[in-house]
């Protein structure tokens, strides 16, 4: 019982983590579509669909969005790589001693693991994934809704959860297109896609930075091991050597 509840405890602690670790992308990503909902829903009447500022704005809340993921992810790969360091340090010693070197800062959940970047991805693709099925399978009603000029309740979460994936398309089909929903599926690949490659990248930024600090402590210290020791004479009569003319 004590063995379960101490696995319990360290798997409560990684999927804890890979929230934490997702939590701050998934945020900016649903304020990007609360600004975009914001500032386009002014344009209706102006004819301003995907035209013009609108246009821009769409590609500037989700280039927001998805720098501020990259900018996170990037973060969180260098210090997951450290923290693997630690704890490979931590586990060579315990092979060799039996018992692993203590570091009061290392956490097994937070060391860099390749997989963590597709899993918080994946947690921050949820909702443009949730919403873009749920607008899918429910098209005719929306846009039935869209063409009456109301908003019901679920275009109404849709857009402020998930404003930046679905609005474009919600957009299109205002101006009597007729774009599928499921489509904003595909804004999904963004955010996994700039968290593995920045996750990833920032570890691996990370490695080089400590690999070349390493190198250059090493010449270092080979320079002094092979620089000639001068010798002291002390000053005394007849202990220095000649000079050549």
């Amino acid at each position: 019982m004590a063995n379960f509840k101490k696995k319990f405890k360290f798997y409560a602690g990684y999927v804890w983590q890979l929230f934490k670790d997702a939590l701050p992308s998934l945020i900016m990503y649903i304020c990007a579509g609360g600004i975009l909902m914001m500032v386009t829903i002014k344009m209706k009447d102006e004819g301003f669909y995907f035209k013009n500022a609108a246009t821009v704005w769409m590609v500037v809340c989700i280039a927001v969005a998805a720098g501020y993921n990259a900018l996170i992810t990037w973060a969180n790969g260098g210090q997951q790589y450290e923290m693997l360091a630690s704890g490979n340090v931590r586990r060579r010693t315990e092979q060799l001693y039996g018992e692993g070197y203590k570091i009061s800062k290392h956490k097994e959940t937070k060391e860099y693991r390749l997989w963590k970047g597709f899993v918080v991805g994946g947690i921050i693709a949820i909702l443009p994934v949730i919403i873009g099925i749920v607008w899918g399978v429910n098209q005719s009603a929306i846009d039935a809704r869209l063409a009456q000029g109301k908003l019901g309740g679920m275009e109404l979460l849709g857009i402020v959860f998930s404003g930046w994936s679905v609005l474009p398309f919600y957009y299109a089909n205002s101006l009597g297109n007729s774009v599928s929903y499921f489509l904003s599926l595909l804004f999904a690949i963004i955010p996994i896609a700039v968290t593995v490659a920045f996750y990833t990248g920032g570890a691996y930024a990370r490695r080089n930075k400590a690999i070349r600090q390493q190198q250059i402590a090493d010449k270092a210290a080979e320079m002094a091991a092979n620089r000639t020791k001068k010798i002291n004479y002390g000053g005394l009569p007849g202990t220095k050597p000649k000079k050549r003319k």
